[in-house]
């Protein structure tokens, strides 16, 4: 007689495979507290991530609509579009954004950061505008270098939830295939070497009675 096996193995009802599953359903469970554990920080990291998301994302908004303020302030302090037009063609139309990588719990996930160098300073004839634009361009900065963290933590929750997904899975395998798989091989072969055992004291218990009668019919003789 044997047992299926996840997996469709089939494992022999014997003492030594006893032995064998029991001690692999032992390492399956520590494997599997690990993977909790896991799945725990990773659910621990998202909800740090979000928190954090939705203070940068409250930060942007702020920040701009302060410079837009600024800004506007400045075009009428100083006479309008017309005059801040040579600094407003003076500044770059894009900026340059560092890409490097950073780990949370063994997840990849990537990192940006706003060039500073890529930055330009205000031209010469800013001086003649209100102080306000000054304070504008540094506001837009400001929102710039926040936009990129609202970006790198909803990049890190996206990574994070697939490694969740993936997580998951494996101790939804864990609980409802590997692990039963387990318990119920050992199980089977239990049932199997207790038959054994009481058919074997069975088996004993008769060859005794024969064996007594045996003598008994030896002693009358």
């Amino acid at each position: 007689m044997v047992s299926t096996f996840g997996g469709g193995s089939r494992v022999l009802p014997t003492k030594i495979n006893l032995i064998r599953l029991r001690r692999e359903l032992r390492n399956m469970k520590r494997i599997r507290k690990v993977i909790e554990e896991k799945r725990d920080v990773i659910l621990l990291y998202i909800r740090q991530l979000g928190d954090e998301y939705q203070q940068e994302y409250s930060k942007v908004a702020e920040t701009l609509a302060e410079a837009y303020r600024n800004f506007f302030v400045a075009l009428m302090s100083s006479g309008g579009l017309e005059n801040a037009k040579p600094v407003l063609e003076a500044m770059p139309t894009s900026l340059q954004v560092d890409v490097t990588t950073r780990v949370l719990f063994a997840v990849k996930t990537p990192a940006y950061s706003l060039r500073e160098d890529t930055i330009p300073d205000m031209p010469v004839s800013a001086v003649r505008l209100s102080p306000t634009l000054l304070q504008a361009r540094e506001r837009l900065l400001e929102a710039m270098k926040s936009l990129l963290r609202v970006v790198e933590a909803e990049a890190a929750i996206e990574r994070l939830l697939e490694e969740l997904r993936d997580t998951q899975r494996l101790l939804n395998a864990l609980d409802y295939n590997i692990i039963p798989g387990y318990e119920n091989s050992i199980k089977y072969i239990r049932l199997v070497l207790d038959d054994r055992m009481r058919e074997e004291v069975i088996r004993l218990k008769t060859l005794k009675r024969r064996l007594a009668k045996i003598r008994g019919g030896e002693g009358l003789a």
